[in-house]
């Protein structure tokens, strides 16, 4: 049970870096036609954060499937502290902040 969970949490860890590679792309085309800095590369440093913490994961759930156990550090809390988690924030941190600078408008739009 614990494999099937690893697997569909890594699933919706690659949707998420899927979403920011649209965002960037979109974010970029929007940036041109505003003139706008390059901020959207913050998606594409989001997105290789997030890349890192998903091999963190796979390497994780291999650790479950091996029947060994796999290396002790990869079952450390301060190891997946480090190398999953503090990716993970810093990626979608900021992307958010990217997204908020480009598409804060929308929230000021009246209809």
């Amino acid at each position: 049970m614990n494999v099937i969970i690893g697997l569909a949490g890594s699933l919706g860890l690659l949707a998420v870096i899927y979403t920011l590679f649209i965002l960037a792309a979109l974010s970029q085309r929007m940036g041109e036609v505003r003139k706008m800095p390059p901020l959207y590369r913050g998606f594409y440093l989001g997105a290789g954060c997030l890349i890192a913490a998903l091999l963190v994961r796979f390497l994780r759930v291999s650790a479950l499937l091996a029947s060994t156990g796999g290396p002790a550090f990869l079952n450390d809390g301060l190891f997946y502290l480090l190398a999953y988690h503090l990716p993970l924030t810093l990626g979608l941190t900021v992307s958010l902040w990217v997204a908020w600078r480009y598409w804060s408008w929308l929230l000021r739009e009246r209809v």
